[in-house]
C-alpha cells in the first residue's frame, strides 16, 4: 500500500529553526560594525583638530615673522598606481615547439684549381723625381729609367727632364741622357732656343743637369757632361707647318690656330660678326686678300696682304688663293708682362705687329721686346733669362712651337 506524505510543512519548519540559530551571529557583527564606525569617527575627529591646530600656528608663525613667507610650497609627487593582482591560472601554459636544427650541409669538395704560371715584366720604366733651387726658383727635375724585365737588376738607359710652363703650354725641356750605369751624362739635348723661351743657356742647363736624381745615385760635375754632338741638328728642325683647308663656298685658304701679323685695313676690327660673316666681307671688298677672325672676342681684322703666320689658338687666318704662295709659319712664341734679357743689337720705335714682323724677316734675332709706353721695338741674337714686367710684351723664336 502507497502511503504519500505532505513534506512542505516540515521544510518549512526546518529554515525556521536555522534562521533562529543565525540571530546570535548577526547581532555580533552588527556590534562590531557599530564600534568600527565610532573608532573611525573619532579618529577623523582627531585628524581634523590636529590640522586646525597646525594651521593656527602657522597663521601665528607667519604673524609674528618667524616663518618665511618666500618658502615654496611642496611639491606634490605624483601618485604611483600600484599593479592590481592577477590572478594566474593554475593550468600550465602549452609547451613551446623548439625547432630541431637542420643539419649544416655538406661542402661539395672542388677541384683543384692550377695556379697561374708567373708573369714576368718587360720593357718598362722607373722614374726619380726631384725639386731642386735653381736661378732663383724651383725647377722639378725627372730622370727615367728603363728596364728590359724586372730581373734585371739594374736599367740599360737613362734620361733626365724638367718640365716648365711657357704661355701657358707645358714644354718638356730635356737636360741628359745616359746611355748605361757605366756612362756619363750626354747634354743638354733641347735645343738653344728651347732653352732661351725657359731662360737657360748651355752652360746653365749643364749645371741644372748635375743635379739629377739618378737611381743608381751617382752624381757628376759641370765637367762630367758630354756636349751632344746631334743637338745642333735637331736645333735647325724645320716648323711642322699645319695643313691649310679651302672653303668651297669662299674659296679662301682657311688655317685655324694661327694669325697673319701686319697688313689692317683702316677701321679695323669688326666686332660681334662670325667667322663667316667675316670671310663674306672681305670677299666683297676688292681691298680685302685676307682676315684673321678671333674667336674669343668675335673680331675681324681684314688685311691688304697676308705674309708671316704665327701662332694663336684663338684665331682662324682666311686668305684668298693669290697671296696662299706668300704665307710663312713663324717659329715665334709670345708673351706678355715678360721681359727677356740678353745681348740687343738693334732698337727702334715700332707698332707692335712691325715689330714682331722685324724679328720675324731676321735671321741674328732670336727674340724682341716690346716697350708699350715707347713703342719701342729690341731685337736680340742671345738671350739668358726672362722676368715679369708688365709694361713689356715679348716673343721668342723656338723649334719648341
Amino acid at each position: 500500500m502507497l502511503v504519500r506524505h505532505n513534506t512542505t510543512l516540515l521544510e518549512q519548519a526546518v529554515d525556521l529553526a536555522v534562521k533562529r540559530s543565525a540571530i546570535p551571529t548577526l547581532q555580533a557583527q552588527a556590534a562590531a560594525q557599530e564600534k568600527t564606525a565610532r573608532a573611525t569617527a573619532i579618529r577623523r575627529m582627531a585628524t581634523g583638530g590636529a590640522i586646525a591646530v597646525a594651521a593656527v600656528g602657522i597663521g601665528l608663525g607667519i604673524k609674528l615673522g618667524l616663518w618665511d613667507k618666500n618658502v615654496p610650497e611642496p611639491v606634490m609627487l605624483p601618485r604611483v598606481e600600484q599593479p592590481s593582482a592577477r590572478t594566474v591560472p593554475n593550468d600550465d601554459p602549452a609547451p613551446i615547439p623548439i625547432p630541431t636544427p637542420k643539419p649544416a650541409p655538406e661542402e661539395t669538395p672542388r677541384a683543384d684549381v692550377p695556379a697561374k704560371p708567373d708573369v714576368v715584366t718587360v720593357d718598362f720604366n722607373k722614374f726619380a723625381t726631384k725639386n731642386v733651387e735653381f736661378k732663383g726658383s724651383t725647377w722639378e727635375l725627372i730622370s727615367g729609367h728603363h728596364f728590359k724585365d724586372e730581373n734585371d737588376q739594374t736599367w740599360d738607359r737613362a734620361w733626365c727632364y724638367s718640365r716648365r710652363s711657357v704661355n701657358g703650354v707645358e714644354v718638356n725641356v730635356s737636360l741628359a741622357t745616359r746611355s748605361a750605369p757605366s756612362s756619363p751624362p750626354i747634354g743638354p739635348g733641347a735645343a738653344v732656343q728651347t732653352l732661351q723661351l725657359i731662360g737657360l743657356n748651355d752652360s746653365s742647363a749643364v749645371d741644372l743637369a748635375t743635379k739629377c736624381a739618378w737611381l743608381d745615385g751617382r752624381t757628376f760635375a759641370s765637367s762630367d757632361v758630354i756636349r751632344d754632338q746631334s743637338r745642333e741638328q735637331a736645333s735647325a728642325l724645320p716648323i711642322q707647318t699645319p695643313a691649310p683647308s679651302v672653303d668651297p663656298d669662299s674659296g679662301f685658304v682657311v688655317v685655324a690656330g694661327w694669325d697673319a701679323i701686319g697688313n689692317d685695313l683702316p677701321d679695323m676690327p669688326m666686332r660681334n660678326v662670325s667667322s663667316e660673316q667675316c670671310q663674306s666681307a672681305c670677299d666683297r671688298d676688292f681691298k680685302c686678300l685676307a682676315v684673321t677672325y678671333n674667336t674669343k672676342f668675335q673680331a675681324c681684322f681684314m688685311k691688304g696682304d697676308a705674309s708671316l703666320l704665327v701662332k694663336s689658338e684663338e684665331s682662324i687666318m682666311a686668305a684668298r688663293k693669290v697671296v696662299e704662295g706668300n704665307l710663312r709659319y713663324s717659329n715665334l712664341v709670345f708673351a706678355i708682362k715678360t721681359e727677356i734679357s740678353g745681348n740687343a743689337y738693334w732698337t727702334s720705335p715700332l707698332r707692335y705687329p712691325d715689330c714682331i714682323l722685324q724679328c720675324a724677316n731676321d735671321k741674328s734675332c732670336l727674340g724682341f721686346n716690346f716697350r708699350k709706353k715707347e713703342s719701342a721695338c729690341v731685337l736680340f741674337n742671345s738671350i739668358t733669362q726672362s722676368a715679369d714686367n708688365a709694361a713689356v710684351a715679348s716673343g721668342v723664336k723656338s723649334v719648341a712651337n
